[in-house]
């Protein structure tokens, strides 16, 4: 009730009569409802959810302590949904936004021929984000044990990463050690980037078999009772590194070291950036680092805000934060390095408990 609640006082600030919820993460965080067919249409008194058969039992359960009313959509689920913020219009034209950055075209029209009547479509961004930024006890205790999982399947694969492996025998692997650690699945496909191909940042993986001496980058997370982990190291295999190699790793470690001693509540986000930037950019490889520092996660993996060089976001205790400076030389290879942080009221408390090694 009090995600609803806070909920509705954004929608009064934004003088919007109703919203109709259809992102996913927005629709779990306000209802509790974990199915994937859903839709939240909420007034300033009404709160329904309405889905189909399958998830009828289900949600009417998870949703009995968030304050939604369950109903079951009719085949033609946007004509409900227009009917039911009909229900809700008593009088005027009404003001109702929806999330205009996940609605397609095609159902937006639906709604806006039905409605037209009544209401004025408002499209809105990020109304439910700022919610979801500040984590509580019991979603950083979800987070922590996502981190934890990781961190097991990690250490239950460092004797697997052997020459001879394939980057999908590696990342099958990986997300089968976190399923038996207790992970409801990945938080985002598993990366498994060797050789030259770890110059990759956002690399699949492949048939390629791992070769003696190949950095190999590793960037994968679990997901626990919803929320996710995120995660990557990078290693040489089967040998001892080049003197380049481990260069090029101290480099991308001390920018996180340096990242992770400085962060605190009240910089924002461009200035924690910049620490590990500056760091990389003073040795010669600025336009290597082409990606920003971090990003928010919880619900879903990637969450604003960020840790870039345009987010101007204060840091709040409470938010949760990924550090992970890399560096890529295409036809050599990359390194990055990556943990999971929270905001405390004095600096930051890492998560991640992965040791940080250029493991032969």
């Amino acid at each position: 009730m009090e995600r609803l609640t806070a909920f509705r006082q954004l929608m009064v600030a934004e003088n919007l009569d109703g919203f109709i919820v259809t992102a996913r993460a927005n629709r779990r965080y306000l209802s509790g409802f974990t199915g994937s067919s859903g839709v939240l249409v909420i007034s300033r008194k009404e709160a329904i959810l309405l889905t189909d058969f399958r998830y009828l039992d289900q949600a009417a359960e998870q949703v009995k302590d968030y304050g939604f009313q369950v109903k079951k959509h009719r085949p033609e689920l946007w004509e409900t949904v227009a009917a039911e913020v009909r229900n809700c219009c008593a009088g005027g034209r009404a003001r109702w936004g929806f999330e205009s950055d996940h609605l397609v075209e095609k159902n937006y029209r639906i709604l806006n021929e039905q409605l037209d009547c009544c209401c004025v479509l408002v499209p809105t961004e990020g109304l439910v984000s700022p919610l979801r930024r500040k984590k509580t006890q019991a979603e950083l205790a979800a987070i922590r044990k996502a981190v934890e999982i990781t961190d097991q399947a990690w250490a239950r694969l460092l004797p697997e990463l052997k020459p001879g492996r394939t980057e999908k025998e590696i990342a099958a692997l990986f997300e089968f050690f976190q399923r038996e650690s207790g992970a409801e699945g990945t938080s985002f496909p598993t990366i498994i980037a060797s050789g030259p191909r770890s110059a990759l940042p956002h690399a699949e993986p492949t048939d390629r078999r791992i070769e003696a001496g190949d950095l190999l980058t590793l960037d994968g997370g679990a997901r626990y009772n919803g929320y996710c982990s995120d995660f990557t190291r990078t290693v040489v295999v089967g040998a001892t590194p080049t003197t380049q190699q481990q260069a090029l790793y101290d480099l991308v470690l001390k920018a996180q070291e340096t990242v992770l001693a400085q962060m605190r509540p009240g910089m924002t986000g461009k200035e924690v950036d910049a620490l590990a930037r500056e760091i990389i950019a003073k040795a010669g490889y600025g336009d290597r680092f082409g990606h920003g520092l971090g990003h928010s996660l919880g619900l879903e993996i990637h969450e604003a805000p960020r840790l870039a060089l345009t987010d101007e976001t204060v840091l709040e205790p409470g938010v949760v934060y990924t550090v992970e400076p890399g560096i890529y030389l295409t036809g050599w290879g990359g390194i990055r390095i990556e943990d999971v942080v929270v905001v405390t009221t004095e600096g930051i408390e890492n998560l991640t408990a992965s040791p940080k090694r250029l493991i032969i």
